[in-house]
């Protein structure tokens, strides 16, 4: 009877009015778990950073437990690329349902706190550790959903995935970090609270009171002494730029508006212009930022940098360290050498910038695809690029919702795009030149474009080789551009977008490329003027027949084509039969995917050729120009050079061989003579 009254838990009961208290610190653990809770309702719960190359400052969405807010519109456009279906609170039944869940826990902690019943207060605690647990299985399971859920036709299909809660997620160029955040950390608080409070609280206080005096002064001397460390802990000093002095002493000390000479030397620090200044590099002055985030944050209006070398960005891609971020308007970059940096100039938020003649590339070391842009252009409007140099980056030109921009005389080479346009309205491309990139301009749905007199060359990634990519756009307007020796000319889709619009091409030349267009079936574009040459295949459908959806003559006036075999009986330079092009190989690919495996191979051409020699089986014309032109309206610089060259050459051959030969044959002679 002893050993069953020794062994029985103690009760002790405690009377406060008329409310008995089973257990005092069970109690307060409870009350405090729901304090917790009630506070985390109007706290977040889970937050997700979406870091996206044209997004300078990364989109973010955060979760509470009724509702979502952030970026949420910039997101679901980014998710529209991707096929992922649209993010919208209103069909998550869990966000109105939330508020019954929790207060409804809270009441049953609230009860349990004054229960008795040991089977009540277990099964509150396991009730609050469910919680969490719970919203983060059912937030797997939505994102689990989003990423298998997609729309194959999307122009930057991943495939299925899985977004990780927790953690990482990397698709297409895109990354995902999801944490959860404070309420949900209170949750767990709360829960943790219910599970060991009173077992932690007895603990401590029976540890002190089996403690001695000396113990308990030692005890509190060393916390305190702990404390007072962490508390009065010296800064570190602050580092100083090395070399030629500092830059920062000399932007704060200018007056604003002032004109500041910097002289040359090696400058190692990153800094922040905040006032309207002319900053004039003499001897190329560099400054580099020791690699650590931007080197250079132009913050005021009305600033000129020019005649630098910057170098030395961040490399931390999620962060998008740039050599030189425009914050203010209407700053001028001139003349600067932007090197070693992820990225090159960034215009973020701001406008009237005027960027000219400068060099810019990124980091040479890193691959391709870990590169920043060299020139970055988000949410800005009305701003000049002229003669600049751009190379090795990941895209020359990227510009995302910016409007109103020019872009003229530019040269960029060696990249991935050398233009990327995503919602780029009203830009003007005039006299620039792209080559030696993968693709050299894709331009993504954007509406009031104009290109002149730009060359598009050399693409030839068997993957994505297009000289211009277009993806619906709408009033498009091209003339006079060379678009040469790409693997694909063109390829257009959803061009244009909207059936009141437009895409004209007039007087370009298209030519020497494997494919001249690649066009789908929601193409419906005009062609007048334009010089198709020395292509090794004219057009490729994509989708079926496009005989009656493209304009191939405007106003009587065709194209040239150099496969063309009609005449021009009353020389007016037109032909007097139409000109039809039949691609028996692209036919026959349309039926079976498969065969493209075949392309630009000798396979292709015997076939193609066997069609126009015995044309037993007439496919239907893929286009037909009833104006062809018979003489080409443009060519390649190059080709009258090089003619040019030749014919020289044959002159001082003439010249030099001529005399040579009469001179040998006329000494033959007279030897024989002799």
């Amino acid at each position: 009877m002893a050993q069953e009254l020794t062994s029985a838990p103690l009760v002790t009961t405690v009377t406060a009015g008329h409310l008995k208290v089973a257990d005092p610190l069970w109690t307060v653990s409870a009350l405090l778990a729901a304090g917790l809770l009630v506070t985390a309702y109007f706290l977040p719960l889970w937050q997700m950073t979406l870091l996206a190359p044209q997004y300078p400052n990364d989109l973010h969405l955060t979760a509470y437990g009724t509702r979502m807010v952030g970026d949420l519109q910039e997101i679901n456009t980014l998710n529209h690329y991707a096929g992922v279906k649209q993010i919208v609170p209103g069909d998550v039944i869990e966000l109105t349902l939330f508020p019954f869940l929790l207060f409804g826990l809270v009441g049953f902690v609230v009860l349990a706190a004054f229960s008795r019943r040991r089977i009540l207060r277990l099964a509150a605690t396991a009730a609050v550790w469910a919680f969490p647990l719970g919203f983060l299985l059912d937030l797997q399971y939505w994102l689990y959903n989003f990423g298998h859920d997609l729309n194959k036709e999307a122009p930057l299909y991943p495939g299925p995935f899985t977004p990780k809660v927790l953690g990482r997620t990397k698709v297409v160029n895109f990354h995902s970090e999801c944490m959860v955040s404070y309420g949900f950390w209170l949750v767990v608080a709360a829960a943790i609270i219910m599970l060991l409070g009173p077992k932690t609280v007895r603990f401590l206080r029976d540890s002190w009171s089996n403690t001695g005096t000396e113990r308990k002064t030692a005890l509190v001397a060393a916390i305190v002494a702990i404390v007072s460390g962490f508390a009065f802990r010296p800064a570190p000093p602050l580092a100083h730029a090395e070399g030629a002095g500092s830059l920062a002493a000399l932007i704060a000390a200018a007056e604003p508006g002032s004109v500041v000479t910097v002289p040359g030397g090696h400058y190692n620090e990153q800094i922040t212009i905040d006032k309207p200044l002319t900053l004039q590099g003499q001897d190329w002055p560099v400054i580099d930022g020791g690699r650590r985030g931007d080197v250079i944050r132009i913050t005021a209006d009305d600033v000129t940098l020019r005649g630098f070398v910057i170098q030395g960005s961040g490399r931390e891609v999620s962060d998008e360290p740039t050599g030189i971020r425009l914050l203010g308007d209407r700053a001028t970059i001139d003349g600067n050498r932007v090197q070693d940096v992820l990225y090159g100039i960034t215009l973020h938020e701001s406008d009237g910038h005027r960027v000219r003649g400068n060099t810019i590339s990124s980091i040479l070391e890193f691959s391709a695809e870990r590169r920043g842009h060299a020139l970055y252009l988000y949410y800005t409007f009305d701003n000049v690029f002229e003669n600049n140099t751009i190379s090795f980056a990941k895209d020359g030109i990227f510009v995302n919702f910016s409007a109103r921009n020019l872009f003229q005389g530019n040269r960029v080479t060696h990249l991935r795009y050398g233009i990327h346009f995503m919602y780029a309205d009203q830009s003007r491309m005039i006299a620039n030149v792209f080559k030696d990139n993968l693709t050299g301009a894709s331009i993504m749905y954007s509406s009031d474009l104009y290109f002149e007199r730009n060359e598009f060359a050399n693409s030839r990634s068997v993957a994505s080789g297009y000289g211009i990519l277009f993806k619906d756009v709408n009033g498009v307007e091209m003339v006079g551009n060379l678009i040469h020796h790409n693997q694909i000319g063109m390829t257009m889709e959803g061009s244009p977008l909207k059936p009141e619009s437009f895409v004209r091409l007039r007087d370009n030349l298209i030519g020497f490329n494997g494919l001249a267009l690649f066009l789908s079936t929601t193409v419906a574009a005009e062609f007048s003027g334009n010089s198709f040459v020395g292509n090794l295949r004219q057009i490729e459908t994509k989708g079926g027949s496009l005989e009656h959806h493209n304009t191939w003559s405007i106003e009587g006036r065709g194209n040239y084509w150099d496969d063309y075999r009609g005449y021009d009986a009353n020389g007016d330079g037109t032909g007097d039969i139409p000109y039809q092009y039949r691609a028996a190989y692209g036919e026959l690919v349309n039926k079976d995917e498969a065969l493209r495996a075949f392309s630009y191979t000798p396979a292709e051409m015997a076939i193609d050729l066997a069609a126009r020699w015995f044309p037993v089986y007439l496919n239907p014309p893929t286009a037909v120009d009833n104006s062809p032109l018979m003489r080409p309206t443009i060519k390649l610089p190059s080709s009258g050079e090089n003619n040019s060259r030749v014919l020289a050459l044959l002159v001082v051959g003439a010249l030099v061989l001529v005399p040579l030969a009469t001179f040998r044959f006329g000494a033959s002679s007279l030897r024989r003579a002799w």
